[in-house]
């Protein structure tokens, strides 16, 4: 019996609080159980286990000892799966979740070299405008985020942007052009119901404007295509609305009032052998231009 054996059996026995427990799930005898204990105390020279007729009871060194083997053994199993995984293809369905207009502009354009590229990958793409819980939710990546995540994600900036008040010429044409942040409030402010609170702009230097909004809207490129037909002002990622400003469809108003530039990120959750389906995908992601 390998000293690897008799420490994975005081971890069984520890997890299961008992030599029978153990023993059945390691499909060996609980004697067996018991002896394999018995050697590895020997070896060590310590007592790890106090033992009664009815409970086990850890010692102090014991504590130590079984919180050193499960990390190590976690440790090598999680090599041995990113071997397994090393020889493989990747596989498996890639769960992502990104707002609509950021999906449509910079993920699915990459979409078709991807897939041709791991026919063996699965994507489930969900488009929503949200900030979910990525381990409770089995979340893979989440895109095209520009608030801050929870410190327990790994997050990577995938470009800037910065935050764009603008409307249609026709608008403007009909309700005046604003010239200072206090002038908003008489103005018809289209805004997203998410964001909180989602009747206050914030200018530099702190200055905060309550306005009261004409319309409140879930998506953010429903309020694109509200400004584009003239129902009111909005505030979008300069990113949705850079087209239509080159155009001219759409007007940046007080642009001497601009906000600073803040990043766009991508978020997963963190791991010491990262899944290769994410591994690639985003590989892929900051590789490919188009």
């Amino acid at each position: 019996m390998s000293k690897f054996e008799r420490i994975n059996t005081f971890i069984k026995v520890i997890e299961e609080n008992s030599f029978t427990a153990a023993a059945r799930t390691l499909q060996i005898s609980p004697a067996a159980v018991s002896k394999q204990i018995t050697a590895l105390e020997k070896a060590l020279g310590v007592q790890l286990l106090k033992r009664n007729t009815r409970r086990l009871h850890l010692t102090a060194i014991g504590e130590q000892y079984y919180l050193t083997c499960k990390q190590a053994l976690n440790q090598v199993l999680e090599t041995e799966t990113l071997i397994t995984w090393g020889q493989k293809e990747p596989s498996g369905t890639l769960r992502i979740t990104a707002n609509r207009y950021f999906a449509e502009n910079y993920l699915l354009p990459r979409l078709a070299g991807f897939l041709a590229h791991y026919p063996k990958i699965t994507l489930h793409l969900e488009l929503a405008e949200r900030f979910p819980d990525l381990a409770q939710e089995g979340i893979d990546i989440l895109f095209g985020v520009s608030l801050l995540g929870s410190t327990d994600l790994v997050c990577r900036k995938v470009m800037s942007t910065r935050y764009v008040l603008c409307a249609s010429p026709s608008y403007l044409t009909q309700y005046g052009k604003p010239q200072i942040p206090a002038d908003l409030k008489q103005h018809r402010y289209i805004t997203h119901s998410m964001r909180q609170p989602a009747n206050t702009l914030t200018f530099p230097q702190q200055q905060t404007i309550q306005v009261e909004p004409i319309l409140w809207l879930n998506d953010a490129n429903a309020m694109l295509q509200c400004a584009l037909k003239g129902l009111g002002i909005v505030k979008l990622h300069e990113y949705m609305v850079k087209e239509a400003l080159a155009t001219g469809e759409l007007i940046e108003l007080l642009p001497q009032f601009n906000e600073p530039d803040l990043p766009v990120y991508l978020y997963y959750q963190p791991s010491r052998h990262l899944q290769p389906k994410i591994r690639c995908f985003i590989d892929f992601y900051f590789k490919v231009q188009y």
